[in-house]
């Protein structure tokens, strides 16, 4: 019999394999959890070929929930929660099934704890595991970003019916993450930047805000690993990384092809941009009317395909929070050139780990300039490597989660009858 205690976990997506975007920070959260808790993940798929890693993560677990959220019925389904006023982002994540499954596991499980990875999966906490005499598991919500926030920079930069749209989500996401965090234990953000924004919007209860920053598996990323690239290489190689689904990724590899590449091909014609990411929205997929882009869609490592790039690019005009991207391309030792919104949050000094570009002619100084200089590209990625080897370690990061979570000895709960199909995860250990 297990003596750890249970834990609910749940997050938005499949928080496995660790590949892009959100994914990497759930997995570690997930798996850091695992040596000390039962941890029940309740999830969502919105991408098909999530579902064939469905069954990895099921073994690892003490139980499992997957619900499925593709688009564009998710969205259908979410209209009328959206016309009652509840945010689009989070409706369309909404489902009774897996209401019911956290319910029958605070039944038949009573967790010390329930994390919820994302501001749009945290109502799922904070609106149950009511108990009498004070006995509630604690309640750890890991909003990553400043998402009301984000919707405002938008709206922004909208026009029409959009900008509209985007302030009315902005607006109804930000009294959500007010609403949710004044009833959690904790809030946690990944950058000291989000985390002051959202101790000012919030007034009281600030001392529940704390900073949970990303990290970076130097095993996993480490350009020794992947001596073969995965594509044929010829001439030199600028390289994005991303979820191309999202709108900021799609917003930036457009605005770089668009107001850079074609001044940079001038002084290296055989260069070749390769955008690297799952879900490559229309318009990525249009930029390979260029034969010198590249549109990969998913791939099985991000890191094999870093390896093999001379620069790697982070044009974004819009940024919350801390970008993988940017860390994960350092952690491989790669020049990195970035926009200045990009690096906030991360601890890297311009000049001596990245390099800061801005205007299209800046991109292009910058790009041809580590192009030409391969010494100084390679210094700078060495650099680089140690500044994430510093400042971006997983274990001491989730520290701080620890702090705030009970004691796995304070009490076990043992598993009752019936309890939900899985194996321990002490059983099925995780991998990297």
């Amino acid at each position: 019999m297990n003596d750890k205690p249970a834990l609910v976990f749940v997050c938005q997506r499949l928080p496995y394999a660790p590949t892009t975007g959100d994914r990497i920070p759930a997995y570690h959260l997930l798996r850091h959890l695992a040596t000390r808790y039962r941890v029940f993940v309740g999830t969502c798929i919105d991408d098909p070929s999530d579902e064939r890693e469905v069954a990895g993560l099921r073994a690892k677990v003490a139980g499992l929930c997957v619900v499925r959220a593709y688009r564009p019925w998710a969205y259908l389904r979410a209209l009328p929660r959206w016309l009652a006023g509840e945010p689009l982002s989070f409706a369309v994540f909404r489902s009774r099934d897996l209401a019911r499954w956290l319910d029958d596991i605070e039944a038949k499980e009573r967790p010390v704890a329930v994390v919820a990875f994302s501001s749009n999966m945290a109502a799922y906490v904070v609106d149950r595991f009511a108990r009498a005499a004070g006995n509630e598991p604690v309640r750890i919500l890991h909003f990553c970003d400043v998402d009301s926030q984000k919707f405002l920079d938008y709206a922004a930069r909208a026009r029409g019916p959009k900008r509209w749209m985007l302030q009315l989500e902005a607006a109804r996401v930000r009294a959500e993450e007010l609403r949710m965090a004044r009833r959690a234990d904790a809030v946690a953000f990944v950058s000291d930047d989000e985390a002051d924004l959202f101790r000012a919007l919030l007034g009281a209860h600030r001392e529940r805000v704390f900073t949970l920053a990303n990290g970076v598996d130097l095993e996993t990323f480490d350009p020794l690993r992947y001596p073969v690239a995965p594509f044929v290489k010829s001439g030199p190689i600028l390289m994005f990384t991303g979820a191309m689904d999202y709108p900021p990724n799609v917003e930036a590899v457009t605005w770089f092809c668009e107001n850079a590449l074609p001044s940079i091909r001038t002084k290296f014609p055989d260069v070749r941009f390769l955008i690297v990411g799952s879900r490559p929205a229309p318009r990525v997929q249009r930029l390979t009317a260029d034969p010198g882009v590249v549109v990969t869609g998913r791939v099985p490592s991000t890191a094999a395909f870093l390896a093999h790039a001379d620069v790697v690019v982070a044009p974004l005009l819009v940024a919350r929070g801390l970008q993988n991207k940017v860390i994960e391309a350092m952690a491989m030792a790669k020049p990195v050139v970035a926009t200045r919104v990009a690096l906030v949050g991360i601890a890297a000094i311009d000049e001596q780990h990245v390099v800061c570009a801005d205007t299209p002619g800046e991109w292009v100084d910058r790009c041809v300039g580590l192009l030409r200089d391969r010494d100084r590209a390679r210094e700078l990625g060495r650099a680089a490597r140690e500044r994430v080897r510093e400042f971006y370690d997983w274990p001491t990061h989730l520290a701080q989660l620890d702090l705030r979570l009970p004691a796995p000895d304070a009490g076990p709960r043992r598993a009752r009858s019936g309890e939900p199909q899985g194996v321990a995860a002490e059983e099925a250990p995780w991998r990297t």
